[in-house]
């Protein structure tokens, strides 16, 4: 089982207000532009499965020809047909099997859950920081694939874009370590990290911007773009898309239970309370329920259902969830 970490003991960094929005876009912006950058890739296996999932037809045999390419990848796969929650009367114990049982859509969900959990996103001194994003994120898609239960619209793309809304935080913060230590000269330290309590309003404003950089080159769909690049205006052309609805309710119920972005007010330092970002308005909020179709009684049930959607994902709700 796995709690959420804090994210405030990073390395010491230069000054002590919060960077500003431009000043980082700035330093993105020139990282992102230089010849020596490479954005986070995908295990080739989980790029394939993408854009398997978005074809009609994909033959059993093909995707477990994809899956053995991937050791690791392929007995989580095993290992998850026969988690108790499938209602499986009998073991699963061949890959074809356990491609049978999942599906092509939860398949790709636990493949991309996989990959981003142990391949994608690393950077000393951020490491709290991405791990706090990676569990948020997870907490979320898995939300999400629970709210999409109690609404009468396709949820079929909502664990995705739950584990994908807030890449951008991942993909900068990584950004910023690379471009702290790029063109130092051996045996030379690298430039102070600025200390992350003071880059996350910066980077909440920026976050969306930075996921419309990596969407390309990891050939997301259209609706996953969408929601990953606009999931805080939740209206697009003026109508609230229900998946980005789906994910910003998602987000409420994961903060509830202690898998907010940045922990709450209660449990940092003093001064950094004001900057507890990326949590859904109440004005978001009420958007969110409303397009969805979820009343109170509903909503009521989400919340007592959460803690144990978590718990069945490996993580540890540190609150309990409200009553209504």
């Amino acid at each position: 089982m796995t709690a959420a970490p804090q994210v405030y003991e990073v390395e010491e960094g230069q000054g002590d207000d919060p960077i500003q929005e431009a000043e980082l876009w700035h330093a993105l912006e020139t990282t992102f532009s230089s010849p020596s950058y490479r954005p986070p890739k995908l295990p080739q296996v989980a790029v394939e499965l993408l854009a398997l999932s978005g074809k009609r037809n994909v033959e059993v045999a093909e995707l477990v020809h994809l899956l053995e390419r991937d050791s690791l990848l392929a007995t989580r796969v095993v290992t998850r047909s026969n988690a108790p929650g499938l209602g499986a009367t009998s073991p699963v114990r061949s890959l074809k099997a356990a491609v049978v049982r999942l599906g092509l859509a939860e398949l790709r969900d636990l493949v991309m859950e996989e990959s981003l959990g142990t391949r994608v996103f690393r950077a000393p001194g951020y490491q709290d920081a991405l791990e706090r994003v990676r569990l948020h994120s997870v907490a979320t898609a898995h939300l999400a694939r629970l709210v999409a239960t109690a609404t009468p619209f396709e949820g079929d793309y909502a664990f995705l874009c739950g584990l994908l809304h807030d890449v951008g935080y991942s993909t900068a913060l990584v950004a910023l370590a690379e471009g702290a230590s790029a063109g130092r000269k051996p045996g030379t330290p690298a430039t102070p990290l600025r200390p992350v309590t003071l880059l996350w309003p910066a980077l909440a404003q920026v976050h969306e911007r930075v996921a419309a950089h990596l969407a390309p080159e990891w050939k997301l769909t259209d609706e996953v773009r969408l929601v990953i690049q606009s999931h805080h205006v939740l209206e697009l052309g003026g109508v609230v898309h229900p998946v980005a609805a789906v994910v910003a309710l998602a987000e409420v119920l994961a903060s509830e239970l202690g898998f907010g972005l940045v922990p709450a007010a209660t449990d940092v330092p003093v001064g950094l309370h004001p900057f507890t970002i990326d949590l859904p308005g109440e004005r978001q909020r009420m958007q969110a329920l409303d397009a969805l179709r979820v009343d109170a009684r509903a909503l009521a049930r989400l919340r007592a259902e959460a803690p144990a959607r978590l718990t069945a994902a490996g993580l540890v709700p540190a609150v309990k969830a409200k009553a209504g």
